[in-house]
């Protein structure tokens, strides 16, 4: 049985799926058999965009990927009340459990942040503590970071869980907050960030992804 960790973030379009992407593709150049899993994919129209990309890295049918979808831009539990179809967690355990076996290091992709509900009164940090996953946490790399990332990483210590990394995503260059939100983070959580500079498309700097990798698969 192979190691799980689960990307998450401080909100909403921080980056995971950015994060994921890149992590597969850098295993996979260096020989692992890695797999990528988004238990729920919401703001689904026809194909999700998100598992849809995962799945070009690894090679996975998009179905492996993310096999529930919903609809409409919320959580998964706001989802669920919506469009009244619910989610089943056994069904999710048991699909994860199947790809855990499958391959080396699977990377779980959650939605939105770690505190965002799956089910009611079920978060993705409950998610990661039944899963036995370690967590990587990404957050932006500007203005209004430092705020979010300790409030995830605290949430999820309390939680129990190991916090295996923290990620900022997005250096431009042009926020002065740039310069000292890595500095800071780390004294304020213990955890030396890795920095992601912005790219245009979706794959990232060598150089910047390689700390990373160090964190997943040592």
């Amino acid at each position: 049985m192979g190691r799980s960790v689960l990307i998450t973030g401080t909100d909403t379009g921080v980056g995971k799926t950015y994060v994921t992407y890149n992590l597969a593709l850098a295993l996979r150049k260096k020989g692992v058999k890695v797999g990528c899993f988004k238990p729920v994919e919401t703001y689904v129209r026809d194909i999700p965009e998100d598992g849809l990309l995962l799945s070009e890295a690894t090679g996975q049918p998009v179905d492996e990927v993310v096999p529930v979808r919903f609809s409409l831009p919320l959580s998964p539990y706001a989802a669920e009340m919506e469009e009244g179809r619910p989610v089943d967690l056994g069904f999710l355990r048991k699909r994860f459990e199947e790809l855990e076996r499958r391959y080396d290091l699977l990377l779980v992709e959650g939605a939105g942040g770690i505190a965002v509900p799956v089910k009611r009164g079920y978060t993705y940090a409950d998610l990661a503590l039944d899963w036995d996953l370690e967590v990587i946490i990404v957050g932006r790399a500007g203005l209004g970071t430092l705020n979010h990332t300790y409030l995830a990483w605290f949430y999820a210590r309390e939680k129990g869980l190991e916090v295996k990394g923290i990620v900022l995503n997005g250096f431009t260059g042009e926020d002065v907050s740039e310069r000292t939100n890595p500095r800071i983070v780390e004294e304020m959580t213990g955890i030396r960030p890795v920095c992601l500079r912005k790219t245009e498309g979706p794959v990232a700097r060598e150089e910047d992804i390689s700390p990373l990798l160090d964190l997943v698969w040592p």
